[in-house]
């Protein structure tokens, strides 16, 4: 009983700290997209922060069962009752916590646009595309004066300075930041907006699930079962170590998989063979829902086998 309290602990916590982190950062960064150096700053926003929550929560679920693994790899004992609570907590997600989430985020939807500063601020030199701009005044109307340093020699002479009088502020190579200065500075790279884009696109095809209602979603979930599945790689090796790789690869290729099928990156013979596997059964996702449920009926055979023979063993050896 205690390790059953330990182990419910470990998932609670676990979700309420990740949440919180993930909605904090999520803030920071739509605070820093609206940032317009020289301007005041927010560096807490109430309804960034709830936005935050509702978008991290399906990313939190998944997450923190993997780490539910990793802790039962690390402390094998008693696998059958952790096996039950693990079970439940991840039914509790994709059935409960995350539908109940996308239906709140499909709510809010339009309020959680984070809208761009189109203005900007006077008295400091920013380096655009063609060359750098000081803007010495900007006017109520966003029109602003100043001088534009050609330093690419885009109006003919390079290094020439143009002075400009009530022109209208343009930002739009700052895109998706207020201001220039903090894109050159802060934009992530490419590793980080990739995994970014990922989870994305997944959210986008959950929250159309579950907007089709109760059977669009069973078949979207079947990504869920096959990310509950991993759970039999823990006895996939002797070492931990190799569990663990074995753990965290398997749910990167499930991720991939599902993302590039929403995505619609597939060679033309699978094209044909998902369209071919809709017209037939009359679901229009048929080829991932196959496809993930094959990948969770192996995944639990393999758990189920080596589980069995881990058993065997173990028993065999305090024998001698």
């Amino acid at each position: 009983m205690k390790r059953v309290f330990y182990f419910a602990f470990i998932y609670l916590a676990s979700m309420f700290v990740g949440t919180l982190a993930f909605a904090m950062l999520f803030m920071f960064s739509c605070n820093l997209s609206m940032f317009v150096t020289g301007l005041p700053a927010s560096f807490f926003s109430l309804h960034f922060f709830m936005t935050g929550i509702l978008v991290s929560l399906p990313l939190v679920c998944v997450l923190v069962q993997v780490l539910l693994i990793f802790f039962l790899v690390r402390h094998p004992k008693k696998k059958m009752s952790s096996f039950f609570l693990y079970l439940f907590f991840g039914l509790l997600s994709w059935f409960v916590f995350i539908p109940t989430d996308l239906k709140l985020i499909s709510r809010y939807e339009s309020d959680s646009i984070v809208s761009r500063v189109q203005s900007t601020s006077s008295g400091v030199f920013r380096k655009e595309d063609n060359g750098v701009y000081y803007y010495s005044r900007i006017n109520e109307d966003n029109k602003a004066d100043g001088v534009f340093i050609d330093t690419d020699g885009y109006f003919g002479t390079e290094g020439a300075v143009i002075p400009f009088f009530d022109s209208p502020v343009n930002n739009e190579s700052a895109f998706p930041y207020s201001d220039i200065l903090i894109k050159n500075s802060l934009q992530p790279p490419y590793i980080v907006t990739f995994p970014l884009s990922i989870y994305s696109a997944l959210l986008t095809a959950a929250g159309y699930s579950i907007s089709l209602g109760f059977l669009a979603w069973l078949a979207f979930a079947s990504f869920g079962l096959a990310l509950l599945s991993v759970y039999g790689l823990q006895f996939a090796s002797s070492w931990k170590l190799a569990n663990v790789a074995c753990i965290i690869t398997a749910v990167l290729l499930i991720v991939l998989v599902n993302y590039f099928y929403y995505m619609n990156i597939l060679p033309g013979v699978l094209r044909e063979i998902s369209a071919k596997l809709a017209q037939f059964s009359g679901i229009k996702d048929s080829l991932i829902i196959l496809v993930n449920l094959i990948v969770s009926a192996l995944l639990i055979a393999f758990g189920v086998l080596m589980g069995l023979y881990r058993y065997g063993t173990s028993n065999l050896e305090s024998d001698e």
